[in-house]
């Protein structure tokens, strides 16, 4: 991972796991989360850009290895949960650039932000159920963004959607020809930038709270219910 100054309070972090597609793992779920400690204390910021090195955004997350409890497996998954805290209580808004693949972990942390532009070839999923997991995590937010039966139809199936698709469902912001989304979220970020802070501050907020992003109920919820069917599977699979 990587931290990035672009000026006038405007700081990126890049996933840097590019020869792996930017697949993110626990332990760098955590890193993520303390980066954003970090820079979310800074008393200059005023947006932050999240970027992929190389092609992709971020091709999903991979678990840690070897759990086998209930309570171990939602520890794992509240690693998530604590990074996607950080992201909404954030006094300044999030700018993903998108390019590539932005899957499971990816897809959702794109759909979170508060702009995402997204290069024209860019593809989005959401994949657990095509690993015989639902996205329970991803959809307490991912639902609040898209109607109903969108958010259900992209959870229950699997299947990859584009960029168009994403915009026209309200991931997307703007759509910029391939390559061009970093330099684009950096632009954007400095408009941000050049706005009344304090505004922005409270545009945001009140933004989130309209649209039923400041809880994470359905979120801790949802791990609950993961991490108990993860670890019935486990014990089944282990019984001769």
């Amino acid at each position: 991972m990587q931290f990035v100054e672009h000026g006038s309070g405007v700081v990126g972090i890049v996933f840097t796991n590019a020869a792996d597609k930017n697949f993110i793992s626990s332990g760098q779920i955590a890193a993520f989360t303390a980066t954003l400690d970090g820079v979310l204390a800074r008393a200059d910021l005023r947006a932050v850009v999240i970027s992929g090195e190389g092609s992709n955004f971020c091709a999903g997350r991979t678990g840690a290895p070897g759990l086998v409890s209930a309570a171990e497996i939602r520890d794992d998954l509240a690693l998530i949960l604590a990074a996607n805290s950080k992201l909404s209580a954030s006094p300044v808004p999030f700018v993903a650039a998108v390019e590539g693949r932005a899957f499971g972990f990816g897809c959702g942390l794109a759909t979170q932000c508060d702009i995402t532009i997204a290069a024209e070839d860019a593809c989005f999923a959401l994949p657990e159920m095509s690993h015989q997991l639902p996205p329970l995590v991803v959809l307490s937010y991912f639902g609040k963004f898209l109607p109903f039966k969108s958010a259900f139809e992209l959870a229950l199936t699997s299947r990859r959607f584009e960029a168009a698709e994403a915009k026209a469902l309200g991931i997307v912001t703007e759509i910029v020809p391939s390559g061009a989304a970093h330099a684009r979220a950096v632009a954007f970020a400095h408009f941000i930038a050049d706005l009344d802070a304090e505004s922005v501050r409270l545009l945001r907020g009140f933004a989130r709270q309209v649209a039923g992003l400041d809880s994470d109920a359905d979120a801790r919820r949802g791990i609950d219910a993961m991490a108990i069917l993860m670890a019935d599977r486990i014990k089944t699979e282990a019984t001769p």
